[in-house]
């Protein structure tokens, strides 16, 4: 330890402003501040994302998840960009690599880590696939493509044809980003997808492959590991089916549980609706108390 020296002048301990430097902040604090400009609580995922939608010829078929598989941080990296988008898209300035790498950072035992060179290669792989638009110079602005890569980005609507899902931003702040292995990662996504307005979901394992581009053993271990966290619940039944020379064929469903279940997403949406409501009902009564104002106090 450097040892204190007294001022030759007034002979006290001279000043040492570095002691009034804030600590750096944290990767959970950046999730949090970030998460709060989002305002939301949840991020809005197309369903195209998981499953194209069918045809008046074609059945629904896989989606772009289907073609990463094998690359865990291109989907985080995917996610975390359509989460911070409602707050990014309002800045003039990109964001570094090293903010990116901090918000993806945790500390968590097993979690995935990221340096600037993971970061840079997601980015890669997600710019084959139409997924993101980069400009070039030393720090690029990155921003989203539609979720099927045709198109540029706008936030669905939830009209017909452009259904989406939501992401609680529990996935965030609990770390599930970090802690989740690629199977439960895409077995979570897919029923998020599937359980937007019934709590139970089907996932037949046998036809994993044929809807959502997944293999059975992908679909078996991310089950599996989404029950060992505690975050799905799942039982067998018999359902009836034309089909079958039964009649009826056994399926598993499964229903996710907090901070994913279909009740608690529901309860998301409805509170930001009512923040925007508040927020529509404020600015009409300030503008309606704005055009009953004399000329003078309006310009105030």
């Amino acid at each position: 330890m450097k040892p204190t020296t007294l001022s030759a002048e007034t002979g006290e301990v001279p000043h040492d402003d570095s002691r009034d430097d804030d600590d750096p902040i944290t990767p959970a604090e950046t999730r949090q501040e970030f998460l709060k400009l989002s305002r939301s609580g949840y991020t809005k995922v197309r369903h195209r994302f998981v499953q194209k939608p069918g045809t008046a010829t074609r059945s629904s078929r896989p989606g772009t998840l289907a073609k990463l598989t094998r690359n865990r941080r291109a989907i985080i990296l995917y996610l975390a960009l359509l989460t911070n988008w409602p707050w990014l898209n309002r800045e003039d300035d990109p964001l570094p690599a090293a903010v990116w790498v901090r918000f993806l950072s945790s500390d968590q035992p097993g979690a995935l880590t990221w340096t600037k060179q993971s970061v840079s290669d997601a980015w890669r792989q997600l710019e084959d696939l139409g997924l993101i638009a980069r400009t070039k110079g030393r720090t690029p602005a990155v921003r989203p493509r539609r979720e099927d890569g045709q198109t540029d980005y706008k936030p669905p609507t939830g009209d017909n044809g452009d259904s989406y899902f939501t992401l609680p931003h529990a996935f965030w702040l609990e770390g599930h980003f970090a802690t989740l292995e690629l199977p439960a990662l895409i077995v979570l996504l897919i029923l998020l997808k599937e359980s937007g307005k019934t709590p139970e979901a089907e996932l037949a394992i046998d036809r994993a492959q044929t809807w959502y581009g997944i293999s059975r053993t992908t679909a078996e271990e991310g089950l599996t590991k989404l029950r060992k966290a505690g975050l799905v619940h799942s039982r067998e039944r018999k359902v009836r089916d034309a089909r079958s020379g039964e009649g009826r064929r056994r399926t598993s469903l499964h229903t996710l549980l907090t901070p994913y279940s279909t009740t608690e997403r529901a309860a998301l949406r409805s509170a930001a609706k009512l923040r925007v409501d508040e927020r529509a009902s404020t600015k009409f009564a300030d503008d309606e108390e704005a055009d009953g104002a004399k000329p003078e106090e309006a310009a105030l």
